[in-house]
């Protein structure tokens, strides 16, 4: 059986088609560094209009502004390679750059996906994504996902139409042993 990948992510089979296709949102991570920055632009503030010296605040504001950047980096770098693939017939998640994590799960073994916005979340749609299966030991854990709403459709449509295709398939199977 030929093997193809998308992504990065090898596909077991090769009739499977992309129904969509997930990152982590960049917001939470701009959001991140916002306050950082913002209390440097207090220090900023507070050196130049009650210190009157403007070449402290600017260092300060500048610190405030690396600080934010350095601290933002290992979500960065995650984010860049966080993928999620809905298919016809799977789901495909690959998480992290060094320490890789893939996970696989037929359709009809998911059991529930939960989708937990923040409120930023729920302004600039992406959330949390906890998707269950059956066998409930190869549960997904995502976080920041974009259009997590939309995720959640195209899991449950393709999650429905797999477990309506096993019922005909076992409902012909056992028509077919009766006569």
């Amino acid at each position: 059986m030929a093997k193809r990948k998308l992504r990065g992510i090898q596909f077991d089979n090769p009739d499977e088609r992309e129904v969509f296709h997930a990152k982590e949102s960049w917001i939470p991570l701009i959001l991140g560094a916002i306050p950082i920055v913002l209390l440097g632009v207090i220090a900023f503030a507070v050196a130049h209009f009650v210190f009157k010296n403007t070449l402290v605040g600017l260092i300060l504001l500048g610190i405030s502004v690396v600080i934010a950047f350095v601290m933002r980096i290992p979500r960065a770098i995650a984010n860049l390679d966080t993928d999620v693939i809905v298919t016809d017939k799977r789901l495909y998640a690959r998480t992290g750059i060094v320490d890789i994590k893939d996970q696989v799960c037929d359709l009809s073994n998911v059991s529930d996906v939960t989708v937990d916005p923040s409120v930023f979340g729920r302004l600039f749609d992406y959330a949390d994504v906890r998707i269950q299966t059956y066998a409930g030991e190869s549960d997904f854990e995502l976080r920041s996902i974009a259009h997590a709403y939309e995720m959640r459709k195209a899991i449950s449509q393709g999650s429905d139409a797999s477990r309506a295709s096993t019922a005909r398939s076992s409902h012909q199977r056992s028509s077919r042993h009766d006569q």
